[in-house]
Formats: C-alpha cells, structure tokens, sequence
C-alpha cells in the first residue's frame, strides 16, 4: 500500500482537523510540522538521540513531580513515566520525525514529545492511539511546562550527554601524546620558526606541547559544560515563576538531576534572562571551534612532518591505511591526519551558525535553539569521530625517520645559535654576512670556528 493509499485517522487541533497515518505515535501538531517543514533527506530530531533523552527526563521528572504535588493521578503519572522509559530504552527514535531545523522556537519538537508520550500512556491505560480521552499531550503530559522552559533545558542535557563522549576522546588523544612524547623524549628535530630552520629539540617536547593544547581545552570546555547545569525549569513562559505551583517550581530540577543521577543541575538564578539568552550554549560551540583550529594545526603538522616523503621534510612515517592515487602506483597519503583536519573545518562552522543564533535573539526569547543544538552537537559528534581516527591510527602508530631528523638537527641554523653562544650576537651575524648568502660557504666557515654543536641532552630537558 502507497502512503497515499495509507489508512488514516482525524485529530484536531487549534486551526482544525488533520489527517495523521493511523499507525503514527505522534498527533496533529508533529503532523502539520511534518508537512510544514518537509525533511527530505535531511535529519530530524530523531536523529539526535541526546535531544530526545533530555526532553524525556524532563517529561518523565514533570509526572513524578506533578503527581507529587497532587496535579496528575498516580495512574496517568505512572503511564508517562512508563512510556518515557520505553522510549529511553528501547531508543523509539523513529518517533519524533521533524526537521531539526523546525520554526517555532522549539514548540514542534515539545508537541513531538508530549503527542508520543501521550499516545503510549494512553495505550497503556486501555484507550486508543490519537483519542486522549485517558492522558492529554498538554492536559498532561505539558502540564507546568511549556516549550520555553522545556527545550533549553532538553538542549542543556543533550550537550551534557555529548560531553561526556567527547571528553573521552580528548582525553585518549591527549594521554596518546603524552605516551609518545616519553617514548620519543631522546629523539631530537629541528624545530622551525616562519617554516624557517631554527634550534634542535626533542620530539618529546614537541608532542608534549600538543598534549597541554589538549589539555588546556579539556579544562576550559569542561568549565563551559558545567554553565549549561543551569537550567530554566519552572520559569514556565518566558521566565516567569506565577505559571507554575511553588511545590513544582522548587522540585522539578532537582526531579531532573535525579533522574540523570547527576547532582550538579540547578535552577537558573534569573529565569527571565535564561529565557532570552543561550549564550552559555553559544560559549561551547565557540571553545569547540577553538578547540578545532588547535586540531587543524596538529593535523596540518603531521602532514607537513610526514611530507614527500623524498621531496619533503620526511621526518615522520604515518600509518599506511590506504593506497594515494588511482593513478601513481606507490603513493600513500595522509588522509587520517586531512579526515581530523575536515571534521575540524566542520566544526568551525557549526560554531558560527551558533553565534549568528545568539546575535539575532529578540526580546524575552531567543527562538534559534535549534540550530544551536544541532550544531553543537554535529560538532562535537565530528570532532570525535576525527579525534578517535587520528589517535587509533595516526598518533598511535606513527614513527621518527632517525636519520633525517639527526641529519636536520645538525643543519646551519643551530650551528650558528651554538655560534652566537660562544662569540656573541653580533660576532655570529658578521660570520653570515661574510658568507654573503653562499650556503655552502657559511657551513665551511661554521665548521672551520669548531666542532659541530652538541645535540642537547633532550631526555633530561624533558625531564
């Protein structure tokens, strides 16, 4: 059967009825926000499973407290929260089919939940699919919320969720630099100013310095995360504490933090400001695109180490993973260090459609929550999936061409820092000057003043 050939059943809403296929969980609002904002091929909310976990703790915290508070029976509390579990455990993503990018401020994917929640619970307690006559997506399932206070929260519990993943991977990049820099702690390079031959020093301190980078961004992200527990539940519309049960305004976040297991979440001090403003959202999409400039230089590095490997600098061998060219037989290329360097290049911008979103918020509620959320959470799902790749398969397994970086290591440019600590500035530069920019001169002359210098014991400056 074709889907237009597909049974049907009628609900209503405020602008009317509408026909919904008889086999959906959701009701007519997600219906008419399907054909308002056709998903081709583009992802839905379903296709972020955080999102869809936030907006079900906080479903599934608001019966508990509700019912509590005496607002919602037992029975229909207990059939939400059922139905809120089910779709945790059973991962029913396929339930909230939206757009991601849907208008409203979030409105459509709050109706999403609170359709689905309903029509489950109502199964549940013996009713049927579409009729509400047992639980009511906004009677119930709504009830002391509404899309201003449920989705920033939602939005702030995915990230945290994300987070989580994301960490570990930094962090196993990071110990993986750690770990190679020991390993390499004796190995010396030359290191390079302006693409331009400088002094001797050990790869250990050159990887070292990419895990403090990494390290550095773990603390400031973390730092950032831990703004987002600051949530505006019970600052019901636009912020506003009189919509809502005082019993319900003081035990819904803590309703949430319990059921994350998770003591960190708190009531934002001034609901009306949380309202209009996700900069803290805004704020770690911004560290998680400075985060990929620093990936981009470490993927660009290793490129450039790993260049030639005949013509080039030649100082590294990465990982063979696959063959380079269709057309050169014995070309390997570097792709795991271009896949991080992408998926950072996705990131960034990710990271500016989250500032264009803050810079356009009006008045008490800023309604780009959705591309925010989105955006952050490709990037972080991007930045992950490159970290990973280039730490199991890069990082991991890449090795020091010895003969070429000692050979660099010995090269003009330290000679003549070596110079310049014996005779002086100025004595050294007269020595270039006399070379007249004959390379091969300057070498000769470098030589003829004493030995060459002495790599220095790099195992003990690391130390």
């Amino acid at each position: 059967m074709s889907a237009k050939e597909a049974p049907f059943r009628m609900e209503s809403d405020l602008l009317g009825s509408t026909a919904v296929p008889i086999e959906a969980f959701h009701g007519a609002q997600t219906q008419r926000a399907l054909e308002n904002f056709p998903t081709g091929n583009r992802r839905t909310i379903g296709d972020y499973p955080d999102l869809i976990r936030g907006m079900m703790v906080v479903k599934l915290a608001a019966a508990k407290v509700n019912c509590a508070g005496g607002f919602l029976s037992g029975r229909v509390a207990d059939a939400i929260v059922a139905s809120a579990e089910e779709v945790l455990r059973e991962e029913l993503y396929d339930r909230f089919p939206i757009h991601f990018l849907h208008g409203g401020g979030g409105t459509s994917a709050n109706m999403n939940a609170n359709e689905v929640l309903a029509n489950m619970a109502e199964e549940r307690l013996g009713g049927r699919r579409g009729e509400y006559q047992l639980v009511h997506p906004n009677d119930h399932v709504n009830l002391h919320q509404s899309t201003n206070d449920v989705y920033p929260t939602a939005c702030h519990i995915a990230i945290i969720l994300k987070w989580k993943e994301l960490r570990g991977a930094l962090e196993r990049l990071a110990e993986a630099f750690s770990v190679r820099a020991r390993e390499l702690a004796s190995q010396s390079r030359i290191a390079r100013t302006c693409l331009q031959d400088a002094v001797p020093i050990g790869f250990g301190n050159f990887l070292g310095g990419y895990a403090s980078l990494l390290k550095r961004s773990l603390r400031r992200l973390q730092r950032l995360v831990e703004d987002l527990y600051s949530v505006n539940m019970g600052g019901t519309i636009v912020g506003r504490k009189k919509d809502v049960p005082p019993s319900y305004l003081s035990a819904i976040v803590p309703a949430i933090a319990e059921e994350l297991g998770d003591t960190g979440f708190r009531q934002a001090e001034d609901l009306y400001d949380a309202a209009q403003n996700p900069d803290p959202i805004a704020a770690v999409a911004s560290m998680l695109s400075i985060l990929a400039r620093g990936l981009v230089k470490i993927g660009k590095d290793f490129r450039l180490m790993g260049s030639g490997p005949e013509c080039g600098f030649g100082e590294i061998l990465m990982p063979p993973v696959q063959p380079g060219s269709s057309i050169m037989p014995g070309k390997v290329n570097p792709v795991i260090a271009e896949f991080l360097i992408q998926t950072a290049f996705q990131a960034m911008g990710h990271g500016a459609a989250c500032q264009v979103a803050v810079d356009h918020g009006e008045l008490d509620l800023n309604v780009w929550e959705s591309i925010m959320i989105a955006n952050v959470l490709d990037a972080m799902s991007e930045l992950g999936d490159g970290i990973r790749a280039f730490e199991f398969k890069c990082v991991s397994g890449f090795t020091v061409v010895v003969d070429r970086n000692t050979e660099n290591a010995g090269t003009i440019a330290p000679m003549l820092v070596e110079l310049m600590h014996k005779c002086g500035y100025s004595a050294a530069s007269a020595v270039c000057r006399e070379a007249g920019g004959d390379r091969e001169k300057l070498g000769r002359m470098l030589r003829e003043v004493g030995p060459l210098p002495q790599v220095p014991d790099l195992e003990e400056d690391e130390k």
